[in-house]
């Protein structure tokens, strides 16, 4: 059984341990908080055994009945492999950690692609992947724009990519964030994030991106304009997104 630990059990640790645990050769040997939440009662619901960053916060969670395994520390050591998915930023800190402990590791998309220095998508370049210490997942948003690009780039080839992205202001339990009622270009700037990041796993695809947030929790929404290189038609263009794998119409 290949022993996964997963470093910030939040929005995307959460659903990364869902996923292990129904892998039939891999094992959740750990998740991690830093304070008592919601999450933190899931992971023991799941039977997910937990572990916290500080073990002087030890007498929070045991107030609230939320039972600890140790610290951080701890769980990487039996760990084969990490899973960190800590917000953007913490991921960078905590690569030297997992370096001189000898272990491989998985960054969320909020970290930047010099920190593992390769970028993923499973689609694009699944065995690239194989042997490397160190990957990044791409973020949601652009793991979809690859998804869709790299499918019509196969079976017509793409000259160029204009998208915007609309994206919700925050996620369903984060009400720390906005916009309340507002529309907010995010950034003001032309590209977005999301074209150079496309970029890291499909470098040869002409694209540009912008980005909007709005008060909503609901989804993103993407509206794209692409140029292929062959003629098609509408049925040719849904006949490629039914028979991927990761797109559902």
């Amino acid at each position: 059984m290949i022993k996964v630990a997963v470093n910030g059990y939040g929005t995307i640790g959460k659903r990364v341990a869902d996923a292990v645990a129904a892998q039939p050769d891999m094992e959740v040997v750990g998740v991690s908080k830093t304070s008592v939440s919601a999450e933190a009662y899931i992971a023991n619901k799941r039977g997910y055994p937990l572990y916290i960053a500080d073990l002087a916060n030890k007498p929070a969670f045991d107030a609230a009945g939320v039972k600890i395994a140790g610290d951080v520390a701890a769980m990487l050591k039996v760990a084969d492999i990490i899973v960190d998915a800590t917000p953007g930023g913490v991921g960078a800190k905590n690569k030297p950690i997992y370096e001189k402990l000898g272990k491989k590791a998985i960054f969320q998309g909020g970290e930047k692609h010099e920190v593992a220095g390769f970028s993923f998508n499973a689609h694009v370049n699944y065995r690239d992947a194989i042997g490397k210490q160190f990957t990044r997942i791409v973020s949601c948003n652009t793991t979809g724009l690859i998804r869709v690009i790299h499918a019509l780039d196969q079976a017509f080839g793409v000259e160029g990519v204009r998208a915007v992205m609309i994206r919700r202001g925050a996620d369903p339990g984060d009400v720390k964030r906005g916009p309340v009622d507002a529309i907010v270009l995010n950034p003001a700037t032309i590209p977005s994030h999301h074209g150079p990041d496309v970029l890291t796993v499909l470098p040869h695809i002409n694209i540009v991106t912008l980005a909007m947030i709005v008060p909503t929790t609901f989804m993103h929404m993407h509206s794209i304009q692409m140029e292929l290189k062959k003629e098609t038609t509408r049925e040719a263009v849904l006949k490629v997104f039914e028979n991927h794998s990761r797109i559902g119409l």
